[in-house]
């Protein structure tokens, strides 16, 4: 994707319904907010190819994460895609961190993907379950647990699939998710310990 397809303005869009930032700015990441705010000025200055530097930045950790959330290779790159160009469209209400806006877009995304495909009652059979969890550090090989898990994991609500994901397959700290998802490091270790409950309950009752 380049900026050179997104042709409206982002201040002429019309106001719609994007997830508002995070308030806090940690001091370890405040240099890194500054250069994408400066990159989005320049957007909103007129010079589209600047948001051209922001999705280069951010596609791939964007994209792991959707395709964490999805399984699908294919459906993330969509998720993803349709996320940058709803970003660009309403850049100018960015009051925050960029990368944690543009993550709540992508994360809705996803969610919504999860629950229009549980609302249509698509289903796959496990033996067609795609194993594309990946981890910061390496890739584990395909396993007969890996794919239960992958199975287990596509059982749970939205909400908690997405909170072990960010916590146990993308090795982010509580501190992160509440920042990212603009929610309570108190909820998501609440969210955490719900999903792994459910994923022992579901294996457990598969090897019974």
């Amino acid at each position: 994707m380049t900026t050179r397809t997104l042709c409206a303005p982002p201040a002429a869009a019309e106001r719609a319904d994007v997830p508002q930032p995070a308030q806090a700015l940690p001091p370890d990441i405040a240099e890194q907010a500054d250069l994408d705010a400066r990159s989005i000025a320049r957007v909103m200055a007129g010079d589209r190819e600047a948001f051209a530097v922001l999705v280069t930045k951010y596609s791939d950790p964007l994209f792991r994460h959707a395709l964490n959330m999805t399984g699908s290779p294919d459906v993330a790159e969509d998720i993803m895609q349709a996320s940058f160009i709803k970003a660009y469209s309403h850049l100018g209400e960015v009051r925050g961190r960029f990368d944690a806006w543009i993550f709540r877009i992508v994360a809705n995304g996803c969610k919504d993907w999860l629950k229009n495909i549980r609302r249509s009652h698509v289903s796959y059979e496990e033996d067609d379950q795609p194993s594309h969890l990946t981890t910061p550090d390496e890739e584990l090989d395909r396993s007969e647990l890996r794919v239960d898990l992958d199975w287990a994991l596509g059982q749970l609500s939205p909400s908690l699939r997405e909170a072990f994901v960010m916590k146990h397959v993308e090795g982010r700290s509580y501190e992160e998710m509440a920042d990212m998802l603009d929610s309570t490091v108190g909820a998501l270790k609440m969210r955490v310990h719900r999903a792994r409950e459910a994923l022992q309950a579901l294996l457990e009752e598969k090897y019974a």
